[in-house]
Formats: C-alpha cells, sequence, structure tokens
C-alpha cells in the first residue's frame, strides 16, 4: 500500500524544468534514497512529497491519515521557545495525546465533583490510554532529552532565535525522530552531525518503524539505511530496488550496456550511410524500405547525455616547505585566555609535508575549524610559532562558501555564474591547452544555457560546485578542506575524491563524512582534551583501533602476593589463536549450517529471478511494489545468512 504517490508529476521554475512526467510511490517501510546531481529538483521534490511544494502537473495521492513529516535544510522554528518547547511543540501525535489526555483527565474531576455523567468521558479516557500506551507518549519528555542528548543538544532552554543555523537543524532532526510520524523526509541530517552522532543516526534509521525518504551525501548512511534507491537526473526519476552498493552495481551494467547499444547503432548507421552514398542505379522496393530505415536511425531520439564533471586543473609546483607548526595554543577568546580557561589546541607541533593527506575530527565545537582558520591567515594563534612554505599557493574550501559568492556585485547589479570564475581568471591553462571561463564552467557542469543565470537562482550544492571552480582556477598546491561533503552531490564527491587521489599537494580535511575520510586521507589527528592525537590510518582503521580498545580495558593493577599468577594468566592470554582452544559446533549449530548451505543458493537464484522481474517493469504498480518488498525481505535475509554461516563455518566440526 502506497502512503504517498506522484502521478505524472511535472515541476519547473521559469524556462528550467526539473522533471517531468515523474511518477514515485512510497510504500510501507520502504528506505528510499534520492540521489542525483546538484540542482537535479531532489530537495525539490521531497517538498512536493511533503506536500508543502505544488506540483505543475500531474497528481499528488496520499493517504489521509499518513502523518508526514519534513526536515529541511533550513527548517522554520519560532524563535521566541526554548529548545525542549520547540521539540515538543512538533512532537505530532504524541504532544496531542498529552494534551487531549489532560483534558480529559481535568473534565473528569469536574464531572465527578458536580456529580456529572462521566461515562463518556471514562471511554474516551481508556481509548487515550491505550493509544498513549501504544505511542509511548507517557515519557515523552525522556525520549526528548535523550534524542536532543544523542545529537549533541545539552542546552534545552536556550532560545530557538539564538542558535546558530546548524543547531537548528539537529533541534528540527530531534522533534522529527521524536514525532515518530508514518514517513520521515530527511534532506541532508547529517549535515553538522559529528561522527559519533551520524553512527547513532543510521542506528535509529534502521530500527525507524515508518517509511523513509532521505537525501544524504553519507554513502555509509545510505548503503545501510536503504532498500530502494531513486536517482533523479535530467528530469526523469529512475528506481532501483536494492541499497546504494546494488545500485551502483546496477548503474556499471546499465552505461555499460547503453555505451555498447550507441556504439553499435553508430557501426550500422556508418555502414547504411556508406551504401546510401554510393547511389544505387535501380531504386527497388527494398531499397526504399532501406533508405526509410536508416531516415529512421537519424531520427531515433538520444538519452541526453550526462555530464562528466572534471576537476583537472593547472597546478603549481610545491618546495619541501608546506606548513610547519610549532607548539601551537589557541584559545576561542581572548577573554577565554585570560580568564584560564581551557584552550581549544595546546602544545601542537607537526610538520606538514608536500605530500600529506591529513584529516581532523573530534567532537563539534572542539576546534577543527578554528585550526583551519589559524593556518588560512583568517585568525591568529595565541602562542607557538606556525609558518607556510613560500612556494605555497593556499586554497580554503570552507563551511561558508555562500558567502564568498554574493548575489550582487559592488554597484549593486545582479552576479551571474560566469562573472564569478572570471573574477579569478579570464582563461586557464589546464592539459596542455587553454580554456576559456564558459569551457571551465562546462567541465564543472554548468552548460551554456546556466552560465548567464544569476547566482541567486542556483542551489545550495550548485553553490558550493561554483566555489569550488572559482578556487581550483587559481592553481593551488595545499588544500584546507573543511566539511567539504556538505551540501555536494555523491557524483561531485566521487570525482572531488578522485583528484585528490592525484593531486600533487598537500591536503588537510575536516569531514564527518567517513567514506569521504577513508577516500582522501592516510593520516588522523583527533582533538581530544585540547590536544591533537597522532593516528596512522583512515578512519575505518580509526574505529577499529577504538573498538578493540573499548572492548577490552585495561585491568587493574594486581597485588603484589598475586604477580607470578597474574602473570601466567597473561600468557595463557597472550597466547596464538591457533594455540587457543576453538570452540566446536553443537549438534543445533552443524544442522543449522548445513541448512544455510542448501538455502543459500536458493536464495540467490530468487534475487535474480526477482531483479529480472523488475528490470522488465510494467504497468501494475501494486505488482512492482510487492516484488520491491520482497527483494528487499530478501536481501536482508541473505546478508543474515551469510553473515551467520561464517560465523558457525569459524567453528570447528
Amino acid at each position: 500500500m502506497s502512503l504517498i504517490s506522484l502521478v505524472d508529476v511535472r515541476k519547473d521554475f521559469g524556462i528550467r524544468t526539473l522533471f517531468e512526467g515523474l511518477s514515485l510511490h512510497v510504500g510501507e517501510r520502504e528506505r528510499l534514497g534520492l540521489i542525483g546531481p546538484n540542482g537535479a529538483g531532489k530537495s525539490t521534490l521531497l517538498r512536493v512529497l511533503a506536500g508543502l511544494e505544488p506540483p505543475g502537473a500531474g497528481e499528488r495521492r496520499v493517504l489521509p491519515q499518513a502523518r508526514i513529516v519534513l526536515v529541511s535544510q533550513e527548517p522554520e522554528m519560532d524563535p521566541q521557545r526554548t529548545v525542549l518547547e520547540q521539540v515538543f511543540a512538533e512532537s505530532g501525535e504524541k504532544m496531542q495525546l498529552l494534551r487531549r489526555y489532560t483534558e480529559v483527565s481535568d473534565a473528569l474531576a469536574h464531572a465527578h465533583a458536580c456529580g456529572d455523567d462521566d461515562t463518556a468521558l471514562l471511554s474516551e479516557l481508556g481509548q487515550l490510554n491505550g493509544r498513549m500506551d501504544q505511542s509511548q507518549a507517557w515519557d515523552l519528555e525522556q525520549q526528548i532529552r535523550e534524542v536532543l542528548q544523542r545529537l549533541g543538544i545539552s542546552d534545552t532552554q536556550r532560545q530557538v532565535g539564538d542558535l546558530s543555523g546548524g543547531y537548528r537543524k539537529r533541534l528540527a532532526l530531534a522533534a522529527a525522530l521524536v514525532a515518530d510520524p508514518d514517513v520521515l523526509l530527511l534532506d541532508e541530517p547529517t549535515n553538522h552531525l559529528d561522527a559519533d552522532c551520524i553512527q547513532w543516526l543510521q542506528g535509529y534509521l534502521q530500527r525507524f518503524r515508518g517509511s523513509l525518504v532521505l537525501i544524504t551525501h553519507d554513502r555509509y548512511v545510505l548503503d545501510q539505511v536503504t532498500n530502494r534507491i531513486v536517482e533523479v537526473d535530467r528530469g526523469e526519476a529512475r528506481s532501483y530496488s536494492g541499497n546504494y552498493a546494488y545500485f551502483l552495481a546496477r548503474k556499471a551494467e546499465e552505461e555499460a550496456a547503453e555505451a555498447a547499444s550507441e556504439a553499435k547503432l553508430r557501426s550500422v548507421l556508418r555502414r547504411e550511410l556508406e551504401w546510401l552514398k554510393r547511389g544505387p542505379k535501380a531504386r527497388s522496393t527494398k531499397q526504399k524500405a532501406r533508405i526509410q530505415r536508416i531516415e529512421a536511425m537519424q531520427e531515433t531520439p538520444k538519452r541526453q547525455a550526462k555530464g562528466q564533471l572534471s576537476l583537472a586543473t593547472n597546478q603549481r609546483r610545491l618546495g619541501k616547505r608546506a606548513i610547519e607548526a610549532d607548539d601551537l595554543a589557541i584559545w576561542a577568546t581572548e577573554e577565554a585566555r585570560s580568564s584560564g580557561a581551557q584552550p581549544l589546541l595546546k602544545a601542537f607541533s607537526y610538520d606538514f609535508s608536500p605530500e600529506d593527506r591529513v584529516g581532523i575530527i573530534g567532537p563539534n565545537g572542539s576546534g577543527k575549524s578554528t585550526l583551519l582558520d589559524l593556518i588560512a591567515g583568517r585568525r591568529q594563534g595565541h602562542s607557538g610559532r606556525l609558518e607556510l612554505g613560500s612556494t605555497v599557493k593556499l586554497a580554503y574550501f570552507d563551511q561558508h562558501s555562500h558567502q564568498v559568492l554574493e548575489d550582487t556585485d559592488a554597484a549593486g547589479r545582479q552576479r551571474k555564474v560566469i562573472d564569478v570564475v572570471k573574477e579569478a581568471a579570464s582563461s586557464v591553462e589546464l592539459e596542455g591547452s587553454t580554456l576559456s571561463a564558459s569551457q571551465l564552467l562546462e567541465r564543472f557542469l554548468f552548460p551554456p544555457a546556466q552560465q548567464h543565470q544569476p547566482v541567486s537562482k542556483l542551489s545550495g550544492g550548485e553553490r558550493r560546485r561554483l566555489h569550488l571552480c572559482r578556487l581550483l582556477i587559481e592553481a593551488p598546491n595545499v588544500l584546507l578542506l573543511d566539511e567539504p561533503t556538505n551540501d555536494l552531490d555523491v557524483q561531485t564527491l566521487t570525482v572531488l575524491e578522485d583528484f585528490l587521489e592525484d593531486f600533487r599537494g598537500c591536503v588537510v580535511v575536516v569531514s564527518h563524512d567517513r567514506y569521504f575520510l577513508d577516500r582522501t586521507v592516510d593520516r588522523l589527528f583527533c582533538f581530544e582534551n585540547g590536544q591533537l592525537q597522532r593516528f596512522e590510518g583512515n578512519y575505518s582503521s580509526y574505529l577499529e583501533r577504538q573498538s578493540a580498545a573499548s572492548a577490552s580495558p585495561t585491568p587493574p593493577a594486581a597485588p603484589a602476593a598475586t604477580t607470578n599468577a597474574s602473570a601466567n594468566a597473561s600468557a595463557t592470554a597472550n597466547k596464538s589463536p591457533a594455540a587457543a582452544k576453538t570452540r566446536r559446533r553443537s549438534f543445533k549449530e552443524t544442522r543449522e549450517l548445513e541448512q544455510l548451505d542448501t538455502q543459500l543458493p536458493q536464495w540467490e537464484q530468487r534475487r535474480g529471478e526477482l531483479e529480472a522481474l523488475l528490470a522488465a517493469g510494467g504497468s501494475d504498480y501494486a505488482a512492482l511494489e510487492a516484488l520491491s518488498a520482497e527483494l528487499s525481505d530478501l536481501l536482508e535475509r541473505i546478508a543474515r545468512g551469510e553473515e551467520r554461516w561464517l560465523e558457525l563455518s569459524e567453528l570447528a566440526g
């Protein structure tokens, strides 16, 4: 059963069509991931699903009793409310039940005092009790405080009007999670969250009982949470049953098939045109049919080619010295330093090499962006020394790039997209050729028609991509990236990661995006109590070390009398795994392993059948939804079965 359906929907803004003839159905307990390039209309599509944006054409159908909550990138709130009041107000049915329960209880007490008939009130109170038990509304305040704490919000009495944009986004997310709606629509929920919060949110969404439609650049969240991917691109919405990894595999197969089909068509058309040019003397019926076939092939509509983002740039040579830090210390403010408060950073010394790939991690507010501001020269350290090499050409891609891209120039005229790049350079030497500003913008997926549009018309992600183009045209050799994944689409992130692999210079990244860190850095500095702890490896390796450390805490020191016994126990514990006795499988576990050996191939066969049926398509949406749901359940069953098979197979038989 579909909770929300869009049928043949069209949406455009003036001359720009976002999507046309789009049909999308959100079923019960579905987990949809919306992906596509910036500006394709993903956020607009969420607003249409939520009913906040009317479709230009087509129809939106909603199950009447369905409760729908949207968390947008810029949520609207009452600035006069406190944090706690705001979440209470947005708690949906739970808050309504609590209010009604209070009203009925008060009315019942009044009826008792007056001797009035209270039969109807008692009946309603009983119904409210049941509904509140079902929705867990009794402990609403406890739920709210727990979710706020998990999302890094501790001061529940602050006024909403005093909060930053990132803080407000987290507050809106907390309210949506507490409301527990039937359909949850999330637009980039991981922005402004640190890694621990993202990990918790991922687990929460995996357990969420309702339907979910999610836009996110965090590919780990996308892969772990979704069971259907909808790609919005060039006015179309194409659906793939499965998670993000499955989508990538299918997408690669589709693009290979399309390329082979296009190559075959060109080959046939070339041969037919050569025949036509020879000018056969006799025009038989067969030859006329052949000519008509050639004309039909020439007129065959081709799907618009997908733009390929290119981040290759001209680069300056970087000498042996990049960035040298010696005994650096930073306080949040000069007043904090004078008052004896703890510094954000103390005693930091490190020489960044010309080819360093360094990630800076830590909780929100720990000082990560402050450190990048210090390196970029936007603020001064309170003690210590920081020097840049004489050949350094630094580019800083910070979180506030929208401030660089002002909508108007000094004279008050609207800035166009191409003006932003021309202000840096009218042309650039790139890969042995000279590119104009317009040609460079095309490489960054800004077609000529869009280059002369006002900057004010760009989406948040497009503005970030334009700012990136502006920075890279200046040929830097040291890159400072502060949360670069915010508002960038997955395609741009993938190309940016490839670019950083080939970049001949120093890269320093502050990010909470685990996938991005895994691909781009080989050394981490983690903020811990005002100090940067160094770790060699990427983020996944860091998490493994943290998990191992928490799983095996250091035992307390043994008394002197038991030193020998402790030493013997330690020696036994440190024996190699081969020397330790391996647990044998029980009879029940052996039977379970045998069953999995039989079932897993059968499940894989059924998976192939379902994928073939879905690929064939059809107009019966109910049947397609049933197939999609079956495939989703089957994929989960296969994953659990494979994990259990590995666990059992490692035991001795």
